[in-house]
């Protein structure tokens, strides 16, 4: 509950109220109008991909994967892209990498920055990877991509999202009500599931020997806060415990699995296909961190 409390909660619903009421207000269309000519050469997204790819990035799981689905049951996204998003744009946020992970359980600050480009670079590169196996899926993504576009802007004009007078752009404290409530169902369910997977990781931990690697690595499968505090207080090298903190947290833990499912149930996007992309970002990562500490 403490962790939940003075971790993920300060941490994820100030992003999760924010962004219920960016797009309820219409102002997603704006913002992904304004990054559209660099988003969609970075991370080959639409132009209706941009929003979710910000707001995951910034705020982290389970909140790109519900902004993705929600923009999935509007039909502003297919499911194709919605599963090509669901992979770049549902990590951990950068304040948990930073404050969290740098901060409160490595002690170091100077690897802060190194830490969000490893991470970040390797969802990027292994959602491209993931994208290239499946190549012909891929190549019918692109094709109603564009067939999408045109219905979204179709859809945009009809629902007013162009027209600034419209008050269905307005703010009122009924969108502002709502965009609360929405953000502390998804933030109650994450607690839920952080508080299940902490409490079985726990009952792992107390079985045997504490010192043991792989009971340490399970438990960051298992739940990564949980994870990367075990390995930090291991008696690893500080290297060892870079590289293992940076797979486990691209993984995302079996609790960030459970978070994500339960935010995409109601859409066609596969949590199977999901775990795969998650399982390639692992493997990115952990390489990069390889990488990074033997050069350093």
């Amino acid at each position: 509950m403490l962790l939940w409390f003075n971790t993920l909660l300060p941490t994820l619903l100030p992003f999760m109220i924010l962004s219920n009421l960016i797009v309820q207000m219409k102002i997603s269309v704006l913002l992904s109008r304004i990054l559209y000519p660099i988003f969609h050469r970075i991370f080959r997204v639409s132009k209706n991909g941009c929003y979710p790819v910000l707001i995951g990035f910034l705020s982290g799981i389970p909140v790109g994967a519900k902004t993705t689905s929600d923009m999935i049951k509007r039909g502003e996204l297919s499911v194709e892209e919605g599963q090509y998003l669901l992979g770049l744009c549902n990590n951990a946020s950068p304040m948990f990498i930073m404050s969290y992970i740098s901060l409160t359980q490595l002690n170091r600050p100077d690897i802060r920055i190194a830490l969000l480009v490893i991470l970040y670079s390797s969802a990027l590169f292994s959602t491209f990877l993931w994208s290239a196996i499946r190549k012909k899926q891929l190549s019918h993504y692109r094709k109603k991509l564009t067939a999408l576009n045109i219905q979204a802007r179709k859809s945009a004009d009809l629902a007013g999202f162009v027209n600034p007078q419209e008050d269905n752009s307005r703010f009122d404290f009924k969108k502002l009500d709502k965009s609360i409530m929405d953000a502390f169902d998804i933030i109650t369910r994450v607690g839920g599931y952080v508080i299940l997977f902490s409490i079985s990781a726990q009952i792992i931990s107390d079985i045997g020997s504490s010192n043991s690697t792989l009971k340490i690595i399970v438990l960051g499968f298992i739940e990564i806060t949980t994870g990367i505090n075990k390995i930090s207080n291991a008696a690893f090298p500080m290297d060892i415990k870079i590289a293992l903190i940076t797979m486990i947290t691209a993984f995302g833990g079996l609790s960030g699995l459970a978070q994500t499912k339960s935010v995409i149930n109601d859409t066609r996007l596969s949590i199977h296909t999901y775990i795969i992309q998650k399982l390639l970002h692992m493997t990115v990562a952990f390489l990069l961190a390889a990488i990074y500490v033997y050069i350093t």
